[in-house]
């Protein structure tokens, strides 16, 4: 008897090896699990340029700070969208210039001093989805009164590779992009008084969207006129496409 008792006893020990009870607390993610989920998001590194343009006699000098990504796949097709982001992204940063350029040889006295350009970049947004970006261009020309500072965005879909050009790609459709616009311009120029017009863009931020409006005041002459801001979640979720409800809401 005494024997059976000890087998038994040894029996459930066994089995309770090999069968943990359900009560059991649940078990942690592994260190490789934790570090698949945080590289699945693009890595961004900074680069920063420093130019010194003479062109027409005329002192150019530029700053640009702006990002570079990669991704962790090193597969052909994620390489391939690496390079265009980041194509894309040296591209739009060398149209900032070349605009600036332009209006200083047209524009800008040549008095001897230094026109300069101030390029800053921003991440809005970053997620295995999504990469939003903010550039922020600041121009100084040499005899003309200083400009308001103009943003604008790019915005990069991971996921079907391609970049929102429009931004029109964020929302259900055309249409309820149109009635955020109804709704959007009039919240950002609010505080400003004149006849203003401009073009409104926007780019997907963290519980809403980072929006600029860019354009001129013919109550001043048909001068630039640049305002920017962020639009909260609850003013434009319901003309927004569910893919990037999700990823600003998160």
């Amino acid at each position: 008897m005494k024997n059976k008792i000890i087998t038994a006893v040894f029996l459930l020990i066994v089995f309770g090896m090999i069968f943990p009870s359900y009560n059991e607390t649940p078990v942690t993610p592994t260190t490789n699990e934790v570090v698949k989920k945080e590289i699945s998001q693009p890595f961004v590194s900074w680069q920063k340029i420093e130019t010194t343009i003479t062109e027409a006699d005329q002192k150019i000098a530029i700053d640009i700070n702006v990002p570079r990504v990669f991704l962790s796949d090193s597969s052909e097709k994620k390489r391939n969208l690496q390079n265009q982001v980041n194509n894309a992204i040296a591209r739009y940063v060398e149209s900032l210039k070349d605009d600036f350029v332009r209006g200083v040889s047209t524009a800008a006295e040549n008095n001897g001093e230094t026109n300069t350009l101030d390029i800053s970049t921003e991440i809005l947004l970053n997620t295995p989805r999504l990469l939003s970006l903010a550039f922020t261009a600041t121009g100084d020309m040499a005899g003309i009164n200083d400009s308001d500072s103009e943003r604008t965005f790019l915005v990069f879909d991971w996921v079907n590779g391609e970049l929102m050009r429009k931004g029109t790609e964020m929302f259900h459709d055309h249409s309820a992009w149109a009635r955020a616009v109804e709704i959007v311009k009039p919240f950002l120029i609010s505080k400003y008084k004149g006849d203003l017009s401009c073009d409104l863009s926007y780019a997907p931020r963290p519980n809403g969207l980072a929006a600029s409006c860019i354009g001129v005041d013919w109550s001043q002459g048909g001068s630039s006129f640049s305002v920017t801001g962020d639009v909260p979640i609850a003013m434009i979720q319901e003309f927004l496409s569910p893919s990037v409800l999700s990823d600003v809401v998160q």
